[in-house]
């Protein structure tokens, strides 16, 4: 069961096509309240089989991680501008898996436990600055099913999954999670796709939301909604929270959203 918040709106990305928590809760305090800002400075490290955009001054505080999943045939660096770098400015650690098949999830999974390890070992940039039950699983495409199969490790607190392909189990998560569609979407459809990808996670709060005139390859669009789940589901931002939930939410107020849906356990914490 689920209601729904439309908007008035008529009128994104696989790069396809290019070569927990059980519920919603507030985390505990974060030690920092990360801000985007583009001019902070980022590094990337280059790991085996993954690509990690993080802080170049981690300071002395825990990090919030993001495990990204690239889309079919894409990898990191088709999102990096976009997404992963400013995540990382804004304090977040993304760590990408290289991999240009990313369903399964297993490789954006591996990455998170070789940054635990790197946070447990002594003597690594990463000690003891990766906060460990602030992990969440993200992706594009066959990334965003990668993300959603990811969501069923105890590791993954929250998954946001972005016009995830269709070879995913939401049934299996075991945190929250955000669908991510798009109107005008041909490669995966906001309806056949999306939706009942959507409708199978009812064991967990889940919210659809559908952007309008978005095709596939223009994820630009979501950067803001997609920095402000990670805000609330991570760090408990109550600001980036009320964009998502209540039947006045952001999104469901916000005309560029064509259809926003929540289940009834997301409804519960309305």
């Amino acid at each position: 069961m689920f209601f729904r918040c439309t908007t008035l709106a008529a009128a994104v990305a696989v790069t396809g096509l290019l070569a927990g928590a059980p519920a919603m809760a507030s985390p505990t305090a974060p030690e920092f309240s990360p801000v985007a800002d583009p001019t902070s400075a980022v590094t990337v490290d280059r790991w085996a089989d993954h690509t990690v955009y993080r802080p170049t001054d981690l300071g002395t505080t825990r990090h919030p991680v993001v495990l990204w999943g690239n889309g079919t045939g894409a990898g990191p660096g088709v999102y990096a501008d976009t997404l992963l770098k400013p995540w990382a400015a804004a304090g977040f650690i993304v760590v990408a898996a290289n991999t240009t098949m990313a369903n399964s999830g297993a490789e954006m999974l591996a990455g998170g436990r070789e940054l635990l390890r790197r946070n447990e070992a002594p003597g690594t940039v990463y000690s003891g600055r990766v906060a460990t039950d602030q992990v969440a699983a993200a992706g594009h495409s066959q990334g965003g099913a990668g993300a959603i199969n990811a969501g069923d490790d105890a590791m993954v607190r929250t998954v946001l999954a972005l016009q995830p392909g269709p070879l995913a189990a939401p049934a299996e998560m075991v945190g929250p999670a955000l669908f991510l569609a798009g109107e005008t979407d041909r490669i995966v459809d906001a309806d056949g796709i999306v939706m009942p990808l959507f409708d199978k996670a009812d064991q967990v709060p889940a919210i659809f939301a559908e952007l309008g005139g978005a095709g596939h390859l223009a994820w630009a669009r979501y950067a803001e909604v997609m920095a402000d789940w990670l805000r609330y589901q991570l760090l408990g931002d109550t600001i980036a929270k009320a964009r998502f939930l209540g039947v006045d939410c952001g999104l469901c107020t916000d005309t560029a959203w064509t259809r926003v849906l929540h289940n009834a356990e997301a409804q519960a914490l309305s």
